[in-house]
């Protein structure tokens, strides 16, 4: 048998909110760590529970060129933090990424909170440095409730409700008051992460 040298080499992702795409981490990770680990850096990233609640990823595979580039999605597997679930030690570098690949990551199947990963660099580690990493962030930007707005105030928006933001094709985020409002029960929402 011929040893096989682990994969050190550093992927570097850009992750965004699929609705929120001025939310976003750059994480690296060496190809030799698992979807588990980079499951537990994106929790940890975007203020996640890191004990509960299901995640996902999947590949994304372009069809079609130009401006309207459409992605299949072909499922990697599911990461339960308790258990580990059948994409938990699969390697990053197994899934044979190219530089502006694309990753789909799910956090909580109830509130099917999107996240689009774009792998930005394939490079060699530094020297002492721990991977996986948060590396970059955007710069927290304040944005306001698109309700308030409506009715020409500015109010600082808390939330995001994900049922209507999927249902309007656009982000809808919210103050506290207006979540509060019974329009709003049952729907997926999470508090905003800037």
């Amino acid at each position: 048998k011929i040893a096989t040298r682990p994969h050190k080499e550093v992927y570097c992702f850009r992750a965004a909110f699929k609705y929120r795409t001025s939310t976003w981490r750059d994480i690296e990770i060496q190809g030799e760590q698992t979807l588990g680990d980079l499951d537990r850096e994106l929790r940890t990233a975007f203020n996640h529970d890191t004990f509960d609640h299901l995640s996902g990823f999947w590949k994304l595979v372009a069809r079609g060129s130009g401006k309207q580039v459409r992605y299949r999605e072909v499922a990697i597997g599911d990461i339960n933090p308790f258990m580990g679930g059948e994409a938990a030690g699969v390697t990053v570098a197994s899934l044979g990424l190219q530089v502006k690949d694309k990753l789909k990551y799910v956090y909580d199947f109830g509130d099917w909170i999107e996240h689009t990963l774009t792998l930005s660099a394939i490079s060699d580690p530094q020297p002492d440095v721990e991977y996986p990493r948060e590396a970059a962030r955007n710069k927290p930007k304040r944005t306001y409730c698109t309700r308030c707005k409506e009715q020409g105030r500015q109010t600082v928006a808390t939330w995001i409700c994900f049922t209507c933001s999927e249902e309007l094709g656009k982000e809808v985020v919210l103050c506290e008051d207006c979540m509060g409002l019974g329009e709003h029960e049952g729907h997926y929402r999470e508090e905003l992460v800037y």
